[in-house]
């Protein structure tokens, strides 16, 4: 009778699905709102797919012709999966804008690179288990890797101010954390292509780096998560369902159709436009949102003037204007009080950095 045995690799696989399956589980009955943890889901769904790949290989990988491509992809949606979930730890309340889901057309277009590369070369006769190939998905999914984290630096800005919020340390940690390992993923896979470490090797650091990632991000998500669901749920609890359709309007107008630019746009132009009691869209903000229209608006002025002045060269005043402040002294005391810095020298510390 045979005796079934595991190497190590693949019990380090088995112990990787084991954590990912706890974590799903455990978003399954705590999540609360779904728009909300889809995200989180999505990404632990993935990382456990790409554990049972490797567990997997040498049971199942030989009967399935596509097994190295979807075990490759299952590890290269890491990094897009991963910048995703930064901005939505970053900015817990809400998912990040459409336009950044970009990033997952990244492994998509990193396969059919590979593809073409390999048949112009003309060196295989048959893909799955050609050499060349392989390599090609090693060299196209760690530049689909390196792209994906590159939205990360254009985004850098959401972590400011991260330290000022309650629970924002935490958050802060696990994006640190969240970032550093997939570059060091995206450095041991490239390694792997070198005689310095091998395929092989960098697989096994890549499980590991698997398992303590799951094992960090897991718990410090069941710290965040809940806490940010059952605030937003206890809000919700204290509104009416037209309050509640409200607070949605609000929060297209505000995030969509940016009114906050218009200069010295306020309650008052709000209420007008939705034909209602300044009172009732002072109690609906303070409410859903945590903070008054004021705060609101504010905030996302500033960080519109961040962009801008990470990404132009427009004088500051210039900026002001763009985004709704009537005056360079309002712009510059409230730009101060949410980011401890003026707009001048925010513009000087990113060009140092970016030296």
């Amino acid at each position: 009778m045979n005796q079934l045995r595991f190497d190590i690799p693949e019990i380090l696989s088995l112990i990787g699905l084991s954590q990912c399956v706890y974590v799903l589980v455990y978003m399954l009955f705590r999540a609360g709102d779904i728009k909300r943890a889809l995200l989180p889901f999505l990404y632990f769904s993935v990382l456990g797919m790409a554990f049972f790949f490797d567990f997997s290989q040498d049971f199942i990988g030989a009967e399935f012709r596509h097994f190295g491509d979807m075990r490759w992809a299952a590890w290269f949606m890491g990094p897009p999966l991963s910048v995703l979930l930064i901005i939505q730890i970053a900015q817990i309340s809400r998912i990040p804008r459409l336009f950044n889901f970009w990033v997952l057309f990244l492994v998509p277009a990193a396969y059919v690179g590979a593809k073409m590369a390999t048949l112009r070369a003309g060196d295989c006769t048959q893909l799955p288990g050609c050499a060349f190939y392989v390599e090609m998905l090693m060299v196209t999914g760690l530049v689909a890797g390196a792209l994906s984290m590159l939205l990360i630096w254009a985004n850098r800005g959401i972590m400011d101010g991260l330290h000022a919020e309650r629970g924002g340390k935490d958050r802060y940690w696990l994006i640190l954390t969240l970032v550093f390992v997939n570059l060091f993923f995206l450095g041991t896979m490239l390694l792997g292509l070198s005689p310095i470490l091998g395929i092989e090797q960098a697989r096994l650091i890549r499980t590991c780096l698997g398992i303590g990632l799951v094992y960090l991000t897991g718990t410090s998500l069941f710290r965040i998560y809940p806490q940010a669901m059952s605030l937003i749920e206890r809000r919700n609890r204290d509104m009416s369902s037209d309050e509640i359709g409200l607070a949605k309007r609000i929060e297209a107008m505000i995030e969509l159709e940016k009114v906050y630019h218009e200069p010295g746009y306020n309650r008052a132009d709000l209420a007008r436009e939705l034909k209602i009691p300044e009172s009732v869209i002072s109690k609906v903000t303070n409410i859903h949102f945590g903070k008054s229209l004021p705060q609101i608006l504010n905030e996302r002025r500033v960080e519109d003037a961040k962009r801008m002045l990470r990404e132009t060269n427009a004088p500051v005043k210039v900026i002001a204007g763009e985004v709704g402040f009537n005056s360079m002294a309002s712009f510059n005391r409230i730009f101060r009080d949410i980011t401890a810095m003026t707009p001048s020298d925010y513009r000087n510390s990113v060009q140092e950095k970016s030296e």
